[in-house]
């Protein structure tokens, strides 16, 4: 059944987002994830096609997903895939929503439950949570033009520089976070075939600078940075202590000064490494032109 299969693609990229900050990844499903996902359909009822669903709760299933560092967004613990799931619809079809729990790929998978029901003119598709105590979905096939367009909205990914205080998530999975002051901060994660989970060791409680690719949230704000090269900080550095910002469709701010203007078609990892640290920043763009 499409439907069936789409709920459930929604619900394991949706969960793999709250773990680790991308909803795919190259690669066997890891051990967790599996658990998580040990769905049982228990019986058909009556009326248009109603299913009952069994799912495990996340606090239950798997000993790192009990674990609170192990998540990016912490789900509470009596909640389970399809209530992740839920929480991805339910933003997605929010024009005001800042993209928290959904990316380009859960967006897609949010579609195909759309288009599940080929020939149909109109199907509302309804997630109802036995109990009562946790929040479902409702989805009708008249939506998804809407949800389709945010497809291109949703910025690109990008490489980056990004510099701040090294805080630990989970040192075994090879993530990390960047605090960054005033409250800020971007949470980060190893590429394993560039890096060993070792490097961080060292760093933690330091001022490090990583480099990589930052992936961002519909609106536009830095979900994570995936790194491959990270070091400690050095002099000059400090110019990366700016939060990447992705570049939403139709929101691009038009007044930005001449040297921003410039930055934004840097690449700043020519930068890295190589700041001479004392010359005026209108003499270090016109170097790079």
């Amino acid at each position: 059944m499409r439907a069936l299969g789409a709920l459930l693609g929604t619900a394991e990229r949706a969960t793999r987002l709250a773990a680790t900050g991308r909803s795919v990844a190259r690669g066997r499903r890891p051990a967790w994830l599996k658990a998580a996902m040990d769905v049982t359909v228990t019986g058909l009822g009556t009326g248009s096609t109603t299913l009952d669903i069994q799912a495990p709760k996340l606090g239950d299933v798997h000993e790192e997903l009990g674990q609170r560092d192990f998540w990016l967004e912490q789900p509470e613990p009596e909640d389970t895939a399809l209530d992740l799931g839920a929480r991805a619809i339910r933003e997605a079809r929010s024009s005001h929503a800042t993209g928290d729990y959904y990316d380009s790929s859960i967006l897609h998978e949010i579609l195909k439950l759309g288009r599940a029901a080929e020939g149909a003119k109109e199907v509302r598709y309804e997630l109802i949570p036995e109990n009562g105590t946790r929040s479902g979905f409702v989805l009708r096939t008249s939506e998804c033009p809407g949800l389709r367009h945010r497809l291109d909205l949703i910025p690109a990914s990008r490489a980056a520089v990004v510099s701040g205080r090294l805080d630990e998530i989970g040192h075994g999975q090879g993530r990390f976070r960047l605090l960054m002051g005033h409250g800020r901060s971007l949470p980060g994660q190893l590429r394993r075939a560039s890096l060993d989970v070792e490097l961080l060791r060292p760093l933690w409680g330091k001022s490090a600078t990583a480099q990589g690719l930052v992936h961002f949230k519909p609106n536009g704000q830095p979900r994570l940075i995936e790194a491959y090269r990270i070091s400690a900080r050095t002099k000059g550095d400090s110019i990366f202590e700016t939060l990447p910002q992705g570049e939403t469709t139709g929101q691009v701010d038009t007044r930005k000064s001449t040297a921003v203007k410039a930055l934004s078609h840097v690449d700043p990892m020519v930068l890295w490494g190589a700041w001479p640290g004392d010359e005026p920043i209108d003499e270090l763009l016109a170097q790079l032109d």
